[in-house]
């Protein structure tokens, strides 16, 4: 019966904490017990192998037996000892279940024949983790964890699985209750709490923080917003201490009662936080549902109402980024501006600094989100997007989409002035304006196009002229030279069909005269004819011109 009482025992307290182990057959071993829970001690090998025992604290004795039997215990309600394999289990651990146990042994003579010392220590175990998320006013995240009341907790925190870096927290370590996230960190957060005795963890998903918006709720009637996933800072009254009592609730249901400065009920403590001091409140993490009509509602000291005001709260996706995405077209360059998912977003274009007008814009209008410039058009363009909870813009430097403004007579003499794509431009024979002046004309420019253009015209007519006239004395010159030297041709010659025979004719001073007066032989060279055939005349054809070749060398 006693076997069945102690097993029930047993049992009861590995149902209601947490049940750990040590082995103490090492003299001073350090044993860590769950408060609440169970101990299971591994004392010594086998009792039946000692003759005496006694396990004590502070010399008072606890349990004492002889072999397999157990002769004393002192708290037997909550002790058992096993004597076939020496383990002692303590139930229900209390605070002062904890401290230095020591176990003598004895001989068959009485006599001690050694002893151990263990140090138990009982901790409050990690019963459970919670996690509470704070927006600060730079974008940061403030996340705190708590750990159930735990004895010497340890903290560790991982994000997405990987042990939080310093370049995703904002000062601290990755080792304290408390952290601060930087504004980019988002994902799977997870907060992990230890001590000797037990450990519990607690994950949750974190987003980027969101923006901070404030209203003033003190007017009946006052529309606010915030952004989703955001913190609202509501001011909703000047100071708490001047009103007897306030309820502050959403379709009748109360979600913060106070008299004074003293808050009485909060219902969700864990995102609301109000300052009476000041009368502000501040919700974080702001969700969908978090939107609604509110009321504020004021007693006397009689219990009766004294006023009532309500707040129009409505929740926004901010502008979370702004992208900007081209495409030339035949007529213009299209833009389109996307806001990131934001609720009611609205737009507005600006060109170097200053709103995009009509004579920019091929149809439509400056507030929507695609736009389309025309050929003309280029610059510092920027798209700004915004609704009542954040803004955010992009900017990007447009071209003329490789359009250019021709002011020109074609080859047929048509005359044309329009923009054309340059690649793809064969309207004129040659067009001198250049790419770089294709965003004209504006603001009354294209006269000066037009007579920039003229002055070009101008000139390459007359490089063409002076070309053809240069080119008609050439023609003139060859025909006189040609006609010179048929006139020479008709003359009586000898004329020979064989091939030129050249040969070298030196004159020089004859013998016995005087040879001083010439210092240098003088060689020229002749071409010289030689026909066998009696001499005839013989008229060239009319198209034959003879050449002569004479050079004369000193």
């Amino acid at each position: 019966m006693e076997d069945v009482v102690g097993l029930f025992v047993m049992l009861l307290g590995v149902s209601h904490g947490v049940e750990t182990h040590c082995d103490s057959r090492q003299n001073g071993t350090q044993c860590f017990g769950a408060l609440g829970g169970t101990l299971v001690l591994q004392l010594m090998d086998k009792a039946s192998e000692i003759h005496k025992y006694e396990w004590s604290k502070n010399r008072t004795i606890i349990l004492e037996g002889r072999n397999n039997a157990i002769a004393f215990n002192r708290i037997e309600n909550k002790l058992f000892f096993t004597p076939s394999n020496g383990t002692l289990r303590i139930n229900n651990l209390i605070r002062t279940d904890g401290g230095e146990y020591k176990l003598e042994t004895f001989g068959s003579d009485g006599k001690s024949s050694g002893s151990r010392f263990q140090q138990l220590t009982i901790q409050a175990p990690v019963s459970s983790v919670l996690l509470v998320h704070e927006c600060l006013s730079h974008g940061e995240r403030k996340v705190s964890c708590s750990s159930g009341g735990a004895d010497s907790p340890q903290y560790s925190w991982t994000l997405d699985g990987d042990t939080l870096t310093d370049s995703q927290l904002l000062g601290g370590n990755n080792e304290t209750n408390i952290i601060t996230l930087k504004q980019h960190v988002s994902g799977r957060l997870v907060c992990s709490v230890r001590n000797d005795v037990s450990s519990h963890s607690k994950e949750e998903t974190v987003s980027t923080c969101g923006v901070e918006t404030h209203c003033d709720g003190r007017q009946n009637g006052t529309q606010c917003f915030g952004a989703l996933g955001g913190t609202l800072v509501l001011q909703l009254m000047d100071k708490a201490s001047e009103i007897h009592k306030y309820e502050w609730s959403k379709n009748r249901t109360i979600i913060l009662e106070g008299r004074n400065n003293a808050i009485g009920f909060n219902r969700i403590e864990n995102k609301l936080f109000f300052t009476p001091s000041n009368g502000t409140l501040r919700i974080n993490n702001l969700i969908r549902t978090d939107g609604g009509e509110y009321k504020l509602e004021t007693f006397g000291s009689d219990g009766k109402s004294t006023g009532s005001r309500f707040q129009k709260l409505t929740i926004q996706a901010p502008v979370s980024s702004v992208l900007l995405v081209h495409e030339c077209l035949s007529h213009g360059e299209k833009v389109s501006c996307s806001s990131g998912g934001a609720d009611s977003p609205q737009y507005s274009w600006t060109l170097d600094g200053d709103t995009l007008t009509d004579s920019q814009l091929l149809g439509g209008n400056n507030e929507t989100n695609i736009i389309t410039l025309k050929q003309h058009v280029s610059g510092r363009l920027v798209c700004s997007v915004r609704n009542d909870v954040s803004s955010h813009s992009k900017e990007e430097t447009v071209s003329t989409c490789g359009f250019i403004f021709i002011n020109c007579t074609s080859a047929n003499g048509t005359h044309i002035s329009q923009w054309v794509v340059a690649a793809d431009n064969n309207l004129c024979i040659e067009t001198k304006v250049s790419p770089t002046d294709t965003a004209l004309p504006r603001d009354g420019d294209e006269s000066d196009i037009t007579e920039s253009t003229n002055i070009n015209v101008r000139t390459l007519t007359t490089a063409v002229c002076v070309l053809a006239a240069l080119v008609l004395l050439l023609v003139v010159g060859v025909s006189v030279v040609c006609a010179q030297k048929k006139k020479r041709e008709n003359k009586p010659k000898e004329e020979d069909d064989q091939e030129l025979t050249y040969s070298e004719v030196r004159i020089g001073p004859r013998p016995g005269r005087q040879m001083k007066q010439r210092a240098e032989e003088e060689v020229e060279y002749g071409e010289v004819k030689f026909s066998q055939r009696p001499r005839h005349n013989v008229e060239p054809a009319a198209d034959e011109c003879v050449y002569a070749k004479v050079r004369r060398e000193r």
